[in-house]
């Protein structure tokens, strides 16, 4: 019962945020990435300001990489919660597509089929892991269990 109320509270967690993320306007939303990309150091203030080939590449790879790496950790909630990976992803991609329809309303953002397609992605990639670690925690208790009726 507790796995099940903490994956819970993980997806309520990245649902929040993934809502929050999706509020805000695209300028506002850019901007988060981009300032990020500058604090890190892997771009110049001036790279921003020119709208380089080279900041708008790693701009777009920092919102993405965001996108799977929150989805990862809503499958690891969802894992939590079904103790399914196929329900695990139903459970991600109907977040995906509610995100986007969600987004499709906030100015200067839009719907993209792609951005479903990748959460998705990232949410079977972190179901996936957390169906290995389950499946090895079993395997290393039953093998302790076997160990200590044999002594």
């Amino acid at each position: 019962m507790r796995r099940k109320s903490i994956g819970m509270m993980i997806l309520i967690l990245i649902f929040t945020a993934t809502f929050w993320f999706s509020s805000k306007p695209a300028e506002e939303s850019v901007g988060q990435s981009s300032g990020l990309l500058v604090k890190l150091r892997i771009v110049t203030q001036e790279e921003m300001d020119n709208f380089t080939p080279r900041y708008e590449f790693l701009g777009n790879a920092i919102r993405k990489a965001a996108h799977f790496g929150l989805y990862a950790i809503a499958g690891v909630g969802a894992f939590m919660v079904t103790g399914s990976t196929k329900k695990s992803v139903i459970i991600v991609c109907l977040m995906g597509g509610f995100d986007e329809a969600h987004q499709y309303f906030v100015p200067g953002r839009g719907a993209q089929l792609r951005d479903v397609i990748l959460d998705t992605s990232g949410g079977a990639a972190g179901a996936a892991v957390a169906a290995f670690v389950e499946r090895q925690q079993t395997t290393y208790r039953s093998r302790l269990k076997l160990s200590k009726i044999s002594k």
